[in-house]
C-alpha cells in the first residue's frame, strides 16, 4: 500500500518499503524511552479524528487505513507540517513523549496556536478533538478522496454541521458520515443528522 507522505516539502505518495528506506523505527522500545533522532521518524495523522502520533499507536491502528484515512510525515519536518495542517497529539501513544518532541514543535504551535507550553499543546480541554480545524482545503486536494467518517465534538448545532458540509462541497468533496465519539454506541460513533 502506498501513503500519502510529507517528505522534502512536499507530499509524496510513498510504498511501505520506501518509508521504511526513509526512518528507522524502533521496535520494542517504550515510547518513553525513545532517544533517537527526529529526523528519521515517521508520524501518522488519522483523518477522521484530526490526531497525530506513533505508527505504532493501538487507537490509530483500528479500523481500515488507506491513503484516504492517514497521512504521514517523516522527521521535524514532517512533524511540523501535521502541527501546521490542524492535528493534535494522540492521548494514546502520546507522541509528545519522544525525547525532543517540544523543542522540533514549538515554534510551529504557537505560530497556528498561540499556544507556548507542551502541556497546553496536549490538554484535550484547550485544544479539544475537533476535526473542523483539520486544513482539509489543502489534504483533500492530495489524497483525492475522503476518510469514511469524521469525529466532531458533542452537541454541534446543526448550522455548524450545515457550515462544515459547505466546506467540504467548496473544495469539491461530499461530506462523509459525521459524528461523535460515544463508548457506548455500536463502533463507537454516533451519526449527525444534518437537516439542509
Amino acid at each position: 500500500m502506498d501513503y500519502w507522505t510529507f517528505y522534502e516539502g512536499k507530499f509524496n505518495k510513498l510504498s511501505v518499503k520506501e518509508l521504511a528506506a526513509k526512518v528507522s523505527l524502533p521496535r520494542d522500545i517504550p515510547v518513553s524511552s525513545y532517544s533517537n533522532n527526529l529526523k528519521a521518524r515517521l508520524w501518522s495523522a488519522r483523518l477522521s479524528t484530526g490526531v497525530f502520533g506513533l505508527t505504532s499507536c493501538v487507537a490509530g491502528n483500528r479500523g481500515p487505513k488507506d491513503c484516504s484515512e492517514v497521512i504521514l510525515g517523516i522527521g521535524d519536518e514532517g512533524l511540523n507540517k501535521l502541527v501546521a495542517l490542524g492535528f493534535i497529539p494522540c492521548p494514546v501513544c502520546h507522541p509528545e513523549k519522544v525525547d525532543g518532541f517540544w523543542d522540533a514543535v514549538k515554534e510551529a504551535v504557537s505560530q497556528r496556536y498561540g499556544i507556548t507550553s507542551l502541556e497546553m499543546f496536549v490538554d484535550k480541554d484547550v485544544l479539544p478533538f475537533d476535526s473542523r480545524r483539520v486544513e482539509w482545503e489543502e489534504i483533500l486536494p492530495v489524497v483525492e478522496g475522503v476518510p469514511s467518517r469524521i469525529y466532531l465534538p458533542r452537541n454541534l448545532a446543526n448550522d455548524d454541521l450545515l457550515a462544515f458540509s459547505e466546506r467540504f462541497e467548496r473544495i469539491g468533496f461530499k461530506l462523509p458520515a459525521v459524528g461523535y465519539y460515544d463508548p457506548e454506541a455500536p463502533g463507537r460513533f454516533v451519526e449527525y443528522n444534518i437537516n439542509h
